[in-house]
């Protein structure tokens, strides 16, 4: 259960920039009944920017906690303008964390077939934060917002799981760098959100970027 009804509407704030496509929107933190930060996205299979975002999301939510059910597919293989890039679904995923709740809704397959209908609470965070349900949407406590994609789909295009997988492994490639530049400002922002207080809050790297939201 989210915590009171809410309120996205500040008067006094002013949204502005993050990091990366991240705005930083509001001073109101969003969580749910465990007091953790929650972390809000929504997608859907055919969408093959949502499909790029994910491998961020699940490369930095693994610094604060595990994921079961998470299972490998591709975006739509047509109607779209990048075709099968390799992702994973969250509509079966459970994620669990001492730090950070994770929703992820996925609103349609990949073949753009109706797969997660959502509740009264997603509605009450769509209708708030993203009233025009533009996906992929990511929202880190309440504060941190991004519409979009951080990197391109293009990065992805032609590739299989394992070669995606290799690719990141290798500093030198272009994804692997657009991967970890998004991995580490969506950790960032978490660390922000929880005060800094996971071991992987305490890197340098990832102390300067929080430093500077």
């Amino acid at each position: 259960m989210l915590m009171d009804t809410i309120d996205a509407t500040d008067s006094t704030f002013i949204p502005k920039k993050a990091l990366g496509k991240f705005m930083h929107i509001s001073d109101r933190p969003l969580k749910q009944s465990s007091d953790k930060p929650l972390l809000f996205f929504m997608g859907a299979g055919f969408c093959p920017y949502c499909a790029t975002e994910r491998w961020a999301i699940v490369r930095a939510l693994n610094n604060f906690g595990s994921w079961q059910g998470l299972v490998e597919t591709t975006s739509a293989g047509h109607d779209e303008k990048y075709l099968n890039i390799p992702t994973v679904d969250f509509s079966r995923a459970k994620y669990t964390s001492d730090y950070v709740d994770f929703i992820g809704r996925e609103t349609a397959d990949r073949n753009f077939e109706p797969q997660q209908e959502l509740d009264e609470k997603d509605y009450e965070i769509i209708d708030a934060f993203n009233p025009d349900q533009v996906i992929p949407f990511l929202l880190i406590d309440g504060r941190f917002m991004q519409v979009g994609s951080g990197y391109s789909p293009q990065l992805l295009e032609g590739m299989d799981h394992a070669k995606v997988m290799t690719e990141i492994e290798n500093p030198a490639s272009s994804l692997s760098k657009a991967v970890k530049t998004e991995t580490d400002n969506i950790v960032a922002l978490i660390c922000k959100s929880i005060a800094g207080r996971a071991n992987v809050c305490h890197s340098e790297h990832i102390k300067k970027l929080t430093e500077n939201i």
